[in-house]
Formats: C-alpha cells, structure tokens, sequence
C-alpha cells in the first residue's frame, strides 16, 4: 500500500513525459513515448532481407537477399532489428548512450522483447550476449547500454546472459562519421573470447543471440560473430533495438 502511494504521489509532482518529445502523458510506450510518437515509430517489418534484416521494397521475396548480402553474407547466421533508426527512437537512444540514462535500458529492452520477427525465434537461442565495450570506453560512460538491453532480453526469453565470454580487446576510434570499408578496417581483431579455463568451453557448441543497439553497417556485429564462432559458439543470431538505413530521415 506504502509503494502504490509512493508511486501516485511521484506521478502528481513528477508527470511521466514522452522521452522524445517532452510532453506529459498518462499512457507512455513502454514507459518511452507518448502515443504520438510512438505511432512515429518505424516499426521493420516483411518484406526484409532473409540475412541481415535489411528492409526491402513491397513484393520482394520472401528469399531475396539484399544487394550488401549479395556481395558478401555476413558470418551471422540472421539479424534482425526492431525500427528504423530515425526520429524519436534515434532521439531516445542518444539520450541512453551519450547523455548517461540508463534508466531507459529497461523501457527500450522492452521494444526488442515486445516485437516479433520473422525468420527469428529468441528464444530459441541457448544464450544471450551484449556487444562489449573497451574498457576505457566502460568507464568513460559508466555503463553498457548492450548489456542493459540484453539483461531485459534474456529475461523476458528465459535464458542466461553471459557478459564474460565476449571481450573488446582493442579500443578502435568512434565509428560515427566512417564508410563501410573504413568501418570494417577499423573493427577488425577488435573482439576475442576469453580464454580463461573456467570460460574456454562457456560457448561450446551454443546458440548465441548477440545483442547491440544500432545496427549500421553490419561490421561490429560480423566482427563480434567472427570470434565468437572462433571461440566454439554453432551460431550465432543478432537482435538491435534500430537500424540504419539510406532512406532514414536521420543520418546514423
């Protein structure tokens, strides 16, 4: 009773406001977005890629790969993301990352956990895995905002996280402004399994969901497959809250 009063009287002197617009209201998106903008969401949905999740244009087949997986198939074996990174999304994952909130890692986990994908089962997956950051990095922001995703992943899926495993052995430059080539010079041997007994046989053999917010151009997310497949995993499938794409209004 205490609790329910508590929280009555925080909602009187401090009024849930949409974290992309600002404006109060009674009944926020996962505690995010006030209707309107959630409505703006742009939710992925089919037809996509079959590999990377790429959007593709109304009629495409349900087999056709996008032109980047035509070139070259990434070493996952599927990705999938949950909206463009546009918008009120893209506003609120630079709150989370770069203005140090991580109280909204449980309401845009929710967004992963809550969406439904084709050709993607998470729970399928023996267990979930945060894209990790460099050391320097962690304690420069103070947290991981993968691993905050993740936690609310493998909790609404039912299996473990495992934040240990996957290491970011090398800090590489911010990625922001690069091209894809650039991108993937720049990321690679960035990321090893970690090699001690008691985690050597951790990923023997499983089923890894990896988890990261953005998916840009694939080139982390290949980077962070490479090693774990190295390091024993027999697939690896990939879920990000956003992804970027050409016709985004937002640049990444």
């Amino acid at each position: 009773m205490a609790q329910r009063l508590l929280r009555a009287l925080a909602d009187v002197l401090f009024p849930p406001r949409c974290q992309s617009c600002g404006r109060t209201a009674d009944d926020l998106t996962v505690g995010l977005f006030c209707p309107a903008c959630a409505g703006e969401i742009r939710y992925i949905t089919p037809p996509v890629c079959p590999a990377c999740g790429a959007p593709g244009p109304t009629g495409q087949a349900a087999d056709q790969l996008c032109g980047d997986c035509h070139r070259e198939l990434k070493p996952f074996a599927v990705a999938r993301s949950v909206a463009v990174y546009a918008g009120g999304l893209l506003r609120a994952i630079h709150d989370f990352k770069y203005r140090r909130q991580p109280g909204l890692g449980r309401g845009l986990g929710r967004l992963i956990t809550d969406n439904n994908y084709a050709g993607i089962d998470p729970e399928g997956f023996d267990v979930v895995i945060p894209v990790p950051l460099h050391v320097r990095r962690l304690r420069e922001r103070g947290f991981n905002q993968s691993l905050l995703l993740a936690r609310t992943v493998a909790t609404a899926c039912g299996i473990p996280v495992d934040f240990l495993s996957l290491r970011r052995v090398r800090d590489t430059p911010p990625q922001t402004l690069m091209g894809r080539k650039e991108r993937q010079a720049n990321i690679r041997g960035a990321f090893a399994v970690a090699r001690r007994d008691r985690l050597r046989d951790r990923l023997r053999d499983r089923q890894v969901l990896l988890i990261d917010d953005v998916y840009t151009t694939g080139s982390t997310l290949a980077e962070c497959t490479r090693a774990l497949l190295d390091g024993g995993a027999a697939r690896v499938g990939v879920l990000t809250l956003a992804r970027a794409v050409p016709e985004a209004d937002d640049p990444p």
